[in-house]
């Protein structure tokens, strides 16, 4: 379904963008097939090229204009022809790099009227409402273990959207859970580092690498480099996990709590990273660990470092993580 919108929307915007509005207070605008107790919603392209989406509003509502210094913007607009003469709310991206990231708000608005037509412009605030701090930019950048450390968890919330489009629900570690992702009872910590020589890591609380209860716990590590030029950028990457995921929003509003948001993208184009080694393990009674039965109550705040150089279990081969992976799936 969303897919259907996404092609919907695209098809239209890309057929208006073959020729420009007259001037710069015009629009070309098309009729989506989307209707509501007021009338059918519209997309437009301006004189500059900004894709707009544009919901009916009645005799006496009003719109509260939005956005000013930010990449979305929200204003009344009439429309008028020889026969015709309509007011709307005229959402307006003023980027268009950020078009893709557009259409999945849009998307979310087609959905919120089909499900309380009679409402079309309360439908559109609430959606906004969700949307509108991922259009505003962060107060700072990630910093460079931040984003290894994100890029990391990318990678592993990819290959599982690879198989279950709605595994962005499983990606819990930008809320500050103790697990970065967890299916049911199954869970994994991901780890990243840019150390060329050494294989450590942090571990961040006793809880960290402790199964959920009657589940398990993998372990995944990353030797990364960055690079110029070379490997995969993490914008790159946040595409194709945007293109994967069946909820965007979802997605975007777990980046937002990480310090990432879509129009931030410009910041980190130049982030590339490549992969130089990837280990999975089973945390099991053999993997070293402070255990929280061995720390008395009155400590607090325990952090340590693991060296996996020094650790005895032998990380998964890649039919074992195979295997492992196929069962959160089938279980979930």
């Amino acid at each position: 379904m969303v897919d259907h919108l996404r092609d919907l929307l695209d098809g239209h915007w890309k057929e208006l963008e073959k020729e420009v509005a007259s001037a710069s207070n015009k629009l070309r605008t098309s009729e989506l097939p989307s209707t509501s107790g007021e009338g059918c919603l519209n997309v437009a392209v301006d004189h500059e090229g900004r894709r707009h989406l544009l919901v009916p509003l009645s005799s006496t509502q009003h719109v509260r204009t939005r956005g000013e210094g930010s990449a979305l913007r929200l204003r009344e607009r009439p429309l008028e022809d020889d026969e015709s003469y309509m007011r709307y709310a005229d959402l307006c991206c003023a980027r268009t790099d950020l078009n893709d990231v557009f259409t999945g708000l849009c998307v979310d608005v087609l959905r919120a009227v089909e499900a309380a037509p009679d409402r079309p412009l309360k439908a559109l605030y609430s959606v906004l409402d969700r949307w509108r701090a991922l259009f505003q930019k962060s107060s700072s950048e990630l910093g460079a273990e931040q984003l290894a450390g994100l890029f990391g968890e990318l990678l592993v919330l990819r290959r599982l959207l690879e198989s279950w489009p709605t595994a962005t629900d499983w990606w819990v570690g930008p809320s500050g859970f103790k697990h970065d992702l967890v299916a049911g009872t199954h869970a994994i910590e991901v780890k990243a580092s840019v150390a060329q020589e050494e294989r450590k890591f942090r571990v961040h609380g006793v809880a960290q690498l402790e199964a959920p209860e009657g589940g398990d716990l993998h372990l995944v590590w990353f030797r990364l480099s960055r690079s110029q030029g070379q490997g995969l950028g993490l914008v790159e990457l946040l595409d194709e996990i945007r293109r994967l995921a069946d909820d965007e929003s979802t997605l975007f509003a777990k980046l937002a709590m990480v310090g990432y948001r879509p129009v931030d993208a410009d910041l980190y184009r130049d982030v590339r990273f490549t992969v130089h080694e990837e280990r999975w393990y089973e945390i099991t009674d053999s993997f070293p660990r402070v255990r929280s039965d061995s720390v008395p109550e009155s400590v607090r705040d325990v952090h340590y470092t693991v060296d996996l150089d020094t650790v005895v279990a032998q990380p998964l081969d890649k039919s074992q993580i195979d295997d492992r992976l196929a069962e959160i799936l089938r279980e979930n």
